[in-house]
């Protein structure tokens, strides 16, 4: 049986990774059920109907915020009473793709992408997926971190959640793009559990005081990260500009200045560092040896090649040939 365990420092995250693919299919329900679903998820599994399932799940667990990620397929994962464990913290899930139903306090919701519910940690429920692969998102929000930002959480509780709005989009963007380095970095992790739950607070439906303090801390946090994000996948583009780039993004040019002026930059100071980065990256692969530096060059966003030359060697004190030669012979 394979089980990734994760404990990063340098704070005591600690989570876990694992597949069903990876169990032989004799006692793979067994193992999932009894060993990763009752022990560890307090969660009862099984195939919805008779025949193969599947399930992919990343879990972490940061200091007062957990994070699930599931890929799945032909299952139903419920927590009846005698799984319940004294914990009432909120569970806010967010479907990606496919399509699940969700079921507690008696009512049903179905989720499709794009759209999410708020459940209690406290009360009986469950999560079902159809036999087309399901990939769905999980936040485990502590009550006592909402109740600034939130005025009654129990009343959104099984309510469809308005879909695709931003503060959703970027919630699911923000979960997809965490990975453990970012979270073992000093600094950051507080940050990070702190946007989390901000972007959580105005998915569910934060309160004026949690709305404005959301804006100002997660929102602003995930957008730039969105913008940064945006910005990497079209460096190679010679025309990248601040104005396409609000306009993808359905935000204006000068608030995305007044995001890099928050972090001690610029847009352009940004933009020239990753192409930079990504000509450095270019360079020192083996499997790029027999690309021309121009190659290199414009497909990292250059259209000027004595202009490259000069900007890459005040970057790295190098040229790119000595720093492509030094990879030939480190």
């Amino acid at each position: 049986m394979r089980i990734e365990l994760m404990t990063l420092e340098p704070r005591d995250i600690t989570g876990f990774r694992f597949s069903t693919a990876d169990w032989g299919e004799r006692d793979r329900l067994a193992i999932f059920r009894e060993q990763i679903g009752r022990m560890i998820l307090k969660l009862e599994p099984e195939p919805l109907v008779d025949g193969a399932f599947h399930a992919e799940v990343t879990v972490r667990e940061l200091p007062g915020l957990g994070i699930g990620s599931w890929a799945c397929t032909n299952l139903r994962a419920a927590r009846p009473r005698e799984l319940l464990d004294g914990n009432d913290d909120l569970v806010l899930t967010i479907a990606t793709s496919g399509n699940m139903n969700a079921s507690q306090l008696g009512r049903e919701v179905k989720l499709g992408p794009g759209e999410a519910v708020l459940m209690s940690g406290a009360e009986a429920g469950s999560m079902a997926v159809s036999l087309s692969q399901t990939r769905f998102g999980g936040l485990r929000l502590p009550r006592k971190a909402l109740a600034p930002l939130v005025t009654d959480p129990e009343q959104v509780l099984m309510r469809a959640l308005p879909a695709n709005t931003e503060a959703l989009r970027l919630l699911a963007f923000y979960i997809r793009e965490l990975d453990d380095q970012r979270l073992a970095t000093p600094g950051l992790l507080d940050a990070v559990v702190g946007h989390l739950t901000d972007l959580a607070s105005l998915v569910i439906g934060a309160n004026l005081d949690g709305t404005v303090a959301a804006e100002g801390r997660g929102l602003a946090a995930a957008r730039l990260a969105a913008v940064k994000a945006d910005i990497n996948q079209h460096l190679s583009y010679g025309d990248l500009t601040l104005p396409a780039v609000a306009a993808r993004l359905k935000l204006t040019p000068r608030y995305i200045q007044r995001l890099f002026e928050s972090v001690d930059s610029t847009f352009s100071e940004f933009v020239l560092s990753q192409r930079l980065a990504r000509a450095h990256r270019l360079l020192t692969d083996p499997g790029r040896s027999d690309s021309t530096i121009g190659t290199i060059a414009f497909e990292s966003g250059f259209g000027d090649l004595s202009y490259f030359n000069r900007t890459f060697r005040r970057h790295y004190g190098a040229t790119p040939s000595d720093i492509r030669a030094a990879s030939r012979h480190g």
